[in-house]
Parts: C-alpha cells; sequence; structure tokens
C-alpha cells in the first residue's frame, strides 16, 4: 500500500467504521438487504490477528443476524486486488472465530473509477470465482442522488457528500452542509447526533480536498480535530502548507541572489525555478547563482538539474 493509498484509506475508514456502529441497519438497506432483516443485525468488529497478511488491518466491519454475517469494506482508493483481500479477511475472520455459516461480502466504492479498478476473483478458476462473486454485494456511491439514498433509510444522510462533484463551489457546498446537518438532526437520535455529523465532516473533508477545517465548522458546527482521522487531515494539511512555504522561500531567495548578481533575472528562469519541487535541488541552486560567473552557466545548471528531476535522479549535492 502506498503512502498516497494509506492517507485516502484513513479519511475514510474512521467514519465509514463509525457509521456501522450507529447506522449499519442503514448500511445493509443500501446492500439490498430486505429491511425487516436489515433491522435485526448487531454491529461490531473484528480485529485480525493475522498482521503479515495486512499490517494496518485493526478491524473488519461485520454484522450478524438472521443466520449469516455481512462482511463489508469501504473503498476509496484504486486496488485491483480489493475483493481478493476481502476474500481473505473473511475467510481469517471465520477461521478465526471458528464461524462456518453462510457470509456476504459488502463492497461500498466512494466512486466508479474504484469499482472499474477492481479484478474479478478468479484464484480458482472461473466456476470459484462465479461462486464466490455471487456472495458479493457492490456499490458505488457517486451512482446515487441523496434523494435515493435517504428513501432507502434516512441515517444515509451523513453519504450525501458522495452525490454532490468534487467540482462543486463552496457556496453552494456549504449550503448543501447546512441543510445535511438538519436532516442528521431528524435522522438520528439524540445521542447519535454529535457522531453522524463527524462522520459527514470527515466525508466532506475527504470528498473536497479544497475545504477548510473552518469551513465544515460553519456547516456543522464541531470541531473535526476532535476525531482521529480528523486530526490526521488537518495534520497532513498543515504539513502540505508548511512544505509549501518552505519551497516557496527557497526559490525566493534563489531568485534574490541572483539579482543581485546579474541585476536583471530572465523570465523563462523564474519560471523554470517555479517548475523545481525539492528543497535540496534549491538549495544547490542557491549555490551555483552565488557562485556562476555568468546567467547562461546558471541557466544550463538550471536545466540539468531539471533534467535529472525529470528521470528521479538525484542531483549531486557536494560543493
Amino acid at each position: 500500500m502506498t503512502d498516497k493509498k494509506k492517507v485516502e484509506a484513513r479519511g475514510t475508514d474512521e467514519p465509514f467504521l463509525r457509521l456501522m456502529g450507529i447506522g449499519g441497519a442503514a448500511v445493509l438497506k443500501l446492500l439490498g438487504v430486505a429491511p425487516e432483516e436489515a433491522e435485526e443485525y448487531t454491529f461490531r468488529s473484528v480485529v485480525l490477528k493475522d498482521k503479515r497478511m495486512e499490517p494496518d488491518t485493526e478491524g473488519l466491519p461485520v454484522l450478524e443476524g438472521r443466520g449469516r454475517r455481512v462482511y463489508i469494506e469501504f473503498q476509496g482508493y484504486a486496488d485491483k486486488f480489493i475483493r481478493y483481500r476481502l476474500v481473505s479477511r473473511i475467510m481469517l475472520a471465520c477461521a478465526q472465530d471458528e464461524y462456518a455459516d453462510r457470509v456476504l461480502g459488502g463492497i461500498v466504492y466512494t466512486a466508479e473509477v474504484y469499482k472499474k479498478a477492481a479484478l474479478p476473483v478468479k484464484a480458482f478458476g472461473d466456476k470459484a470465482g462465479e461462486v464466490l462473486g455471487k456472495a458479493f454485494e457492490e456499490i458505488v456511491l457517486t451512482n446515487y442522488t441523496e434523494a435515493m439514498l435517504t428513501e432507502i433509510d434516512s441515517r444515509l444522510i451523513v453519504l450525501a457528500p458522495f452525490t454532490v462533484s468534487p467540482e462543486t463551489n463552496k457556496t453552494e457546498l456549504l449550503t448543501r452542509g447546512r441543510r445535511w446537518k438538519h436532516k442528521i438532526k431528524t435522522a438520528y437520535t439524540e445521542q447519535s447526533v454529535m457522531d453522524a455529523l463527524n462522520i459527514t465532516g470527515l466525508f466532506i473533508m475527504n470528498r473536497f480536498r479544497d475545504i477548510t477545517r473552518e469551513e465544515v465548522i460553519s456547516m456543522l458546527n464541531f470541531d473535526l480535530r476532535d476525531t482521529v482521522a480528523g486530526q490526521q487531515i488537518f495534520d497532513a494539511g498543515r504539513h502540505e502548507g508548511v512544505q509549501k512555504g518552505i519551497l516557496k522561500n527557497a526559490r525566493i531567495m534563489v531568485i534574490e541572489a541572483l539579482t543581485e548578481r546579474f541585476i536583471a533575472v530572465p523570465p523563462e528562469i523564474k519560471k523554470a525555478l517555479h517548475s523545481v519541487g525539492n528543497h535540496d535541488m534549491l538549495k544547490e541552486l542557491l549555490r551555483h547563482a552565488i557562485r556562476s560567473p555568468y546567467i547562461e552557466d546558471f541557466k544550463e545548471i538550471l536545466a540539468k538539474v531539471l533534467a535529472s528531476s525529470k528521470t528521479e535522479k538525484t542531483p549531486d549535492m557536494s560543493d
């Protein structure tokens, strides 16, 4: 699992797990389980003890009732083997609990592209793949409208952020968010409202990368940093902002050094410097800006640095 995937997974795993705790029956209905049957299920999280298989797995959502278990995976990034992983987790959980009855695997994709990326399960031949395929129920949240979700179960309003385009302007999003808040207060009990608001806020942060924590607070009147996933998102954004600031200052220093040496800095050099996204490279360019006898010499060095960056080679940082 890449770092990018880990970040995306963290952005949805905690809120989805929380949703299973306060609205698991609603999610079962979304997967096609009959309403009267769905309400009889109880939720728990299975801790998988075999860390060699999936080091980051802390728990697998499972709902029990009517003589079968339902294991659900929420997928917020492309993973070719997501179906294989769910099968392996289900098998491990059943072996761990010595459970040998019927199971259903559910995958809730946050976007169609993630479902398209998933390979069919054919590890044991086409017939086994067909059997396993029938044991899966899969849905894509972006294929639903807010009205479709709430018609299935009013508690699914917390998934409404995935029914809205990521390109939605902030004014409209803020308006929608306030409406979601009022619907949440109607759909959930007094004891669950704050948890439902937290879940929705985290989904908003996951779906709309440009929205700020303050804007989410304005919508829903709670602080995301009170949740683990919210703190991770906040810390990641703060780290990214700090890194951007460091790179910006480094570029300014290089340009100032060139201006001091050569008076005028050609626009193409300034433009090229803005494409350098590595702090060590900018430090090296600052040395050359101070030492190069002519601006053309610096321009040649800059071209070499950019070329090495494109081929992912580390430039020589020695003096």
